[in-house]
């Protein structure tokens, strides 16, 4: 392969988002790829309150910014490599299927699953209903798995 692979895990406010985190940047490290990390802002498109929408934007894409920004730092304490960060607009699944057929280099999507019965919107959706239309793998790392357990998994078979 003659370019760098890359791990893709899509920011959310889900509570396991730290250990898709911590999976991708440490297999990244691992194997010398690296890490994107995806914002997608969804927002209902009113015309008749332009001004408020405009604001509600403004708002969402701030708050996107920062959670970025504080996983990209948890993500370079992992693994010493900075991410490239990613902020799209759209339908979440639309947006991260397009995200991921226009970036070549994605090659897998880390998703972490609940620890509660259900597993969670986005394991839901891509690695199920949605998952026929990834051009890439999905792993989905369980939450309940102790740091020490991602590193295991995450580390390059010798």
């Amino acid at each position: 392969m003659s370019h760098r692979s890359k791990f893709l895990v899509i920011v959310d406010e889900s509570v396991e988002l730290n250990v898709a985190i911590q999976f991708a940047a440490r297999r990244a490290s691992n194997t010398k790829g690296g890490l994107v990390l995806l914002s997608v802002i969804e927002y209902a498109d009113t015309q008749q309150w332009k001004s408020v929408e405009d604001i509600i934007h403004q708002e969402s894409r701030a708050e996107a910014e920062k959670k970025l920004q504080e996983w990209s730092e948890v993500a370079f304490n992992i693994s010493g490599n900075t991410p490239e960060i990613v902020i799209k607009e759209g339908v979440v699944s639309e947006e991260i299927i397009k995200f991921i057929s226009e970036d070549k280099k994605i090659r897998f999507l880390v998703l972490a699953a609940s620890d509660q019965d259900n597993p969670g919107p986005l394991v839901s959706l891509l690695a199920g209903q949605r998952s026929g239309k990834l051009p890439i793998p999905t792993v989905v790392i369980p939450a309940g798995l102790s740091s020490e357990e991602i590193d295991d998994l995450a580390s390059r078979a010798q």
